[in-house]
């Protein structure tokens, strides 16, 4: 069987995450370097893993010739121009959402990647999710009628450092782009209205650097149909993440509180575990989201998510944006 070499760019918590799933749990692939300007990210890979060639500037690990694709998992800000690197570098990429926080960037990585005719996918890892593919495929199959209406819920348990909520894009482009590409990907349309309110109800340190901690958005697509987006920073008891898609003939309820299937009731009422944080509730998520990438990039076939559903849930995220600051309903 083939085997695709990976460099993995950015040690934070998903490129640790991603590293660890090519090093050791995805046959056909193999973590050959990886690099992170910080060298406390550095030295905690190293004390880790071996055999693998660390670096602090992600452009040796793109010069070097045995790197067959790279996997972009640095701080947000930096997503845009080290897609464009690599791209020229002739790497296939796949990089973490969302692809970048510039408009004028995003036009130029889709320029680069025709010119290359490169390879960029885009990481929304929830579409690999077990639960929401099921969700998928019953809302695609017709037996359940046309999705109406689609309501998604998304709370952490709390806010982020914010050293890199600063450079994060704010709560919209990090958290809420998920459910924006939810909510194109089950209505299977383009949204040409929306709105939203958002405020600080939590987190004041937040609102100190122009964020929010809690938003709340709303959809009108061009065939009509609608979503209600939740976006929260608030939510004390864990992580929380729902979706609710409304058809003709049924619904699909996605997600559920628990991390283990075991209610415990006493005489002073019932306990269960909520799930603690991203990378548990989605850990199957990422190894079958980078399963997808390796192997569409040996077989040669299309990315499982494109740079234009990655652009078109980051023009969303601005727009969200826009309707917050001016208070007003924004139209496509």
């Amino acid at each position: 069987m083939a085997c695709l070499r990976c460099g993995v760019i950015g040690l934070g918590r998903l490129g640790f995450k991603h590293a660890q799933n090519l090093a050791g749990r995805i046959e056909n692939a193999r973590l050959a370097a990886v690099s992170d300007p910080f060298e406390g990210a550095r030295n905690n890979f190293s004390g880790r893993f071996s055999g693998v060639d660390v670096f602090a500037d992600h452009r040796d690990l793109l010069a070097r010739k045995d790197i067959d694709a790279v996997v972009i998992a640095s701080a947000t800000n930096t997503h845009g121009s080290i897609i464009m690197d690599a791209l020229k570098a002739g790497k296939p990429v796949f990089c973490e959402k969302p692809v970048t926080l510039d408009m004028d960037e995003g036009a130029r990585i889709r320029k680069t990647l025709a010119e290359v005719k490169g390879y960029l996918m885009i990481g929304f890892m929830r579409r690999f999710d077990d639960a929401y593919l099921m969700g998928k495929k019953q809302v695609d199959s017709g037996r359940l009628g046309e999705p109406v209406y689609v309501r998604c819920v998304s709370r952490d348990p709390g806010a982020p450092p914010i050293e890199f909520a600063k450079a994060s894009g704010g709560l919209v482009l990090d958290m809420c782009v998920h459910d924006i590409d939810l909510a194109r990907w089950f209505i299977g349309s383009e949204v040409s209205r929306l709105s939203a309110e958002g405020a600080v109800l939590m987190w004041p340190e937040l609102g100190k650097i122009g964020d929010i901690d809690h938003v709340d958005i709303e959809f009108r697509f061009k065939n009509g149909r609608l979503a209600h987006l939740e976006g929260s920073r608030n939510a004390r008891y864990g992580y929380d993440i729902r979706t609710e898609v409304i058809c003709t003939g049924g619904s699909v309820f996605i997600g559920d509180l628990r991390q283990t299937a075991c209610l415990v009731l006493n005489g002073e009422g019932s306990l269960t575990d909520i799930i603690p944080e991203f990378r548990t509730r989605f850990d199957k998520a990422y190894l079958t989201e980078m399963e997808a990438f390796v192997n569409d990039v040996l077989n040669e076939r299309e990315p499982s998510v494109t740079l234009e559903d990655g652009i078109a849930a980051v023009e969303l995220c601005f727009a969200v944006n826009d309707a917050l600051k001016q208070r007003k309903v924004i139209e496509l």
